[in-house]
Formats: C-alpha cells, sequence, structure tokens
C-alpha cells in the first residue's frame, strides 16, 4: 500500500481506508514469540582443529561451527534437541524464555579425530567466563537462524 492517509472532508482519516488496509494485512504484525538466548561454542583446542561441525536444533542446521568460535541465537521456548553432525544422539534442552543457555561443542581432548563434537549445557556462570576470549563465528558458517518444530 501507498504510504499516504486519505483525508476526508472533515480532515479525519477515512474509516473505510483503514478498515481495506485492515483486510490487506497492512497493519499486520507478527506477535514477539517468547524466547531464551543461546550460545553455541568451542574451544580453541588442537583436537578437531579442522572440523566444522553442525549443529541442528529440531532438525533445523544452524551452523557450521569453528573452532575457537561462538555463535548466540534466539530459540523460542519450549524443548529443542540440539545434535550434531558428528553426533546425532545429542542432547535435549528446555528452553525459558528469557534466560540465558550455553552449549559448548565439546571433543574429549584425549581422543582421536574419530571421537564424535558433543553439545554439553554448561552452567551459565562458566560458560560467560569461557566465551569472553572466544571471537563471534564467521558469518557464512551460518545456516539457518531458526530452531523450530
Amino acid at each position: 500500500f501507498p504510504s499516504f492517509v486519505a483525508v476526508s472532508r472533515d480532515n479525519g482519516v477515512d474509516p473505510l481506508l483503514i478498515l481495506l488496509m485492515l483486510a490487506a494485512g497492512a497493519f499486520a504484525f507478527t506477535p514477539a514469540v517468547p524466547s531464551g538466548t543461546v550460545h553455541f561454542y568451542r574451544y580453541l583446542l588442537k583436537v578437531g582443529k579442522a572440523a566444522h561441525p553442525i549443529i541442528s536444533c529440531d532438525a533445523f542446521p544452524i551452523a557450521r561451527m569453528q573452532n575457537g568460535r561462538v555463535y548466540t541465537m534466539q530459540i523460542p521456548a519450549g524443548r529443542h534437541a540440539i545434535i550434531t553432525s558428528e553426533n546425532p544422539t545429542g542432547i535435549e534442552v528446555d528452553i525459558e524464555a528469557g534466560k540465558e543457555y550455553f552449549i559448548r561443542i565439546d571433543y574429549s581432548p584425549n581422543a582421536s579425530f574419530a571421537l564424535r563434537a558433543t553439545p554439553v549445557v554448561v552452567p551459565v556462570e562458566l560458560g560467560r567466563e569461557e566465551t569472553k576470549k572466544l571471537r563471534p563465528l564467521d558469518g557464512w558458517l551460518v545456516e539457518d537462524a531458526t530452531c523450530g518444530k
């Protein structure tokens, strides 16, 4: 719709135009979905250094995780399955609206590359401390910014 407003003779807004615009969805809005903030991250380690495991939420690929990086996104409240391309078993996380979560993608430091990247929920304070020196994930590695069933 053009960005003009019809004005009637008495300098008021034409109610018919408003009804037509409402019917056409000109004033449509999407209500905010309650969500939590989730930080996915990997330590800067030698094990699995060149790997970029794909993190998925409810079967939606989110990002290919770089070594020593962090990726933050909003995830709708509710129970979500977080897996990696190397560990399809993954974990289930109950996201609550307005809360913050840290999910570390772990490789066992004593293991060979054959062992899988595993998502692990860590306490908020520990996650904040561990992500302080990590750089943000490169944008080209973000697969999709959604998570949902």
